[in-house]
């Protein structure tokens, strides 16, 4: 039996911008959802919030696995079945959703969830800041999945091309800008990297024009472990641009920049992104002049 204060939980609009929030980023930490939504000092506000919610079965609270034996272990929030009906009933649409399939996931799976969200929620709020900045569109890996580009391999097999996320800015009002993320936590092994760059090459050729239907494209890789991963990952995708029949070096911007501690303006805008065969740092929103700048 739940708590009375919980069996008739009012859901206001604090409680709304958490559940479309959840819905539009799928995992969230607290303080991700204290970042997007409130100010800083507001987090034990949010964790209250959550914490009723999750009482309440509008979202489960899951605690992300400890990479190692020490440490504490912080929760992650995911939409649970009564927080998806209330969403429905609003109008939202939230896709395909099974709340006991979200339970077994690993460290790996949610640590790069979360970091992939982070690079989208700074997105947001760059715009939210900088008018001349527009979100046309933002889509997360997992709504990407249920129409992934599809490339061939050398062998012919083929192979499913799917973005950690996708970001197509509108700039001033008529310039087009968008960006593929991928979010590397130091997992990849070289050939498996390399196998990931000839797949991007692949989907640069015709596959990505005809799913975003537009030629606007940028591959931004954030490197989460530092610079130290950030130059080895540019080693490797330098290695198979040698390889490839056409210089498509400009496809690709590299940082080692945090997107959990990095400012929104410091992680588009500043020189912290580097393209390969070049060590000069520049922004990734490159060319385009912030009016707050």
């Amino acid at each position: 039996m739940l708590p009375k204060k919980t069996q008739n939980l009012r859901v206001g609009i604090g409680e709304q911008n958490i559940l479309f929030a959840l819905a539009t980023y799928h995992y969230l930490s607290a303080q991700q959802l204290c970042r997007l939504l409130y100010s800083p000092s507001s987090l034990t506000f949010v964790q209250t919030k959550l914490k009723e919610l999750s009482d309440g079965k509008y979202c489960q609270r899951l605690f992300l696995p400890r990479p190692s034996r020490y440490g504490s272990a912080p929760s992650v929030y995911r939409l649970a079945s009564k927080g998806l009906s209330y969403l429905s009933a609003s109008g939202k649409q939230v896709g395909r959703y099974r709340p006991v399939e979200e339970r077994a996931h690993s460290y790996l799976f949610l640590a790069h969830t979360l970091a992939v969200n982070s690079v989208l929620i700074a997105a947001a709020l760059l715009c939210r800041t900088s008018p001349e900045f527009v979100i046309r569109r933002m889509a997360h890996e997992r709504d990407l999945k249920r129409e992934p580009m599809t490339v061939l391999e050398g062998d012919g097999r083929k192979l499913a091309v799917i973005p950690d996320g996708y970001l197509d800015f509108a700039v001033n009002g008529t310039h087009q800008v968008c960006i593929s993320l991928e979010i590397d936590r130091g997992t990849y092994e070289q050939k498996v990297w390399r196998q990931k760059v000839r797949a991007l090459l692949a989907a640069a050729s015709g596959p990505y024009q005809q799913r975003f239907e537009t030629a606007s494209l940028t591959f931004a890789v954030v490197a989460t472990p530092g610079e130290k991963r950030l130059w080895e990952l540019m080693r490797w995708t330098e290695a198979e641009l040698k390889e490839a029949s056409q210089d498509q070096r400009d496809l690709f911007r590299f940082t080692g920049a945090n997107p959990e501690t990095a400012s929104p303006r410091a992680l588009f805008l500043h020189p912290v992104w580097f393209r390969p065969f070049d060590k000069t740092g520049r922004p990734l929103l490159e060319g385009v002049r912030s009016q707050a700048a």
